[in-house]
């Protein structure tokens, strides 16, 4: 009997120091990291602040462990990753995209959170600013950029402008740039796209409308599938402008926008600090101002658009 017992004790014990040993928390600091799609473009932003994670001494695999994960373009994807951040109990989570803000806004409210490549929670109509919330946001700056494309098309007067409404930051920038267009009377022909299938009949129905030139703003969907607006805007000959400098490798003829290293460094500046356990109260979130504009050449000659040359010198990248 009595060895009966001592069996079962020690049976009892093994079971209990092996599930401590499996539930115990590891020595690593741990983040999650969610992006909306694959994208070459959020993937500057990530390697970026990846980077600066590594310059501040944070290597994944040795110190730190990053749990990388991507919602394929699956909106409904987004707070599954995000629950199993929380369910693990990891100790910062980085978000890349609007989409991704948004739900870890609402979902995430005991682990801090650190957004990129993002609008401000008060541009995407967020009432209340949680207080785990950290990142860098691009301001949106449509007046220049509506400059640069009025002095390469001086008499334009309607332009095309594909969006999809279920982005929150896509229907935010398609207003901000709509409201610029027509304070300055240029009409504007908004269509929408629910998915990248929906692009090229988008693109199609825009260039049947006489529009001058199509603008892309802050758009996941269609940055996703800009590849295939790009050749309805060669077939058409009307010219593809981007709020998204890097989209001008996809075939954009021109881009005007945020700086994506200097933006997902940044970012990743902000997680440094929260692992150090010293952010910035006061400046949880911050603006990025660094700007670049990049030209498609051969796009440009495609698409029919003559750039003059103070916009050519101006460019921070020509692509040939």
């Amino acid at each position: 009997m009595k060895k009966i017992y001592l069996v079962v004790l020690i049976g009892f014990f093994s079971a209990f120091f092996l599930i401590s040993s499996c539930t115990q928390k590891s020595d690593k600091l741990v983040i999650g990291y969610v992006q909306i799609t694959p994208d070459p473009v959020l993937d500057i932003a990530k390697a970026s602040l990846f980077q600066a994670l590594k310059d501040s001494g944070y290597v994944d695999g040795q110190n730190i462990t990053i749990l990388d994960k991507n919602a394929q373009g699956d909106l409904s994807m987004i707070p599954m990753i995000l629950q199993s951040f929380v369910s693990q109990q990891v100790d910062v989570i980085v978000t890349n995209s609007t989409p991704c803000l948004v739900a870890a806004a609402q979902m995430v409210k005991d682990i801090p959170v650190v957004f990129t490549v993002a609008f401000s929670p008060q541009q995407v109509g967020m009432k209340k600013v949680p207080a785990n919330l950290y990142g860098v946001y691009d301001p949106l700056k449509a007046g220049p950029f509506v400059d640069i494309i009025q002095k390469c098309i001086p008499g334009l007067k309607k332009i095309g402008l594909p969006f999809n409404n279920s982005e929150p930051n896509a229907s935010y920038s398609a207003k901000v740039f709509g409201d610029e267009f027509n304070k300055r009377g240029i009409e504007v022909i908004n269509t929408s796209v629910n998915s990248s299938n929906d692009i090229v009949m988008a693109g199609q129905y825009l260039t049947q409308n006489n529009i001058d030139a199509m603008v892309v703003a802050a758009d996941n969907t269609l940055y996703l599938g800009l590849n295939a607006l790009a050749s309805v805007a060669n077939k058409a000959g009307i010219p593809l402008f981007v709020a998204d400098p890097m989209q001008t490798f996809k075939g954009a003829a021109l881009g005007y926008g945020v700086n994506y290293e200097k933006w997902g460094y940044m970012s990743g500046l902000k997680v440094v600090d929260i692992l150090k356990k010293r952010p910035d109260k006061s400046q949880n979130i911050i603006l990025i101002e660094d700007m670049s504009l990049i030209i498609n050449k051969k796009a440009a000659l495609k698409q029919g658009l003559t750039i003059p040359e103070e916009i050519y010198s101006a460019a921070n990248k020509i692509i040939v």
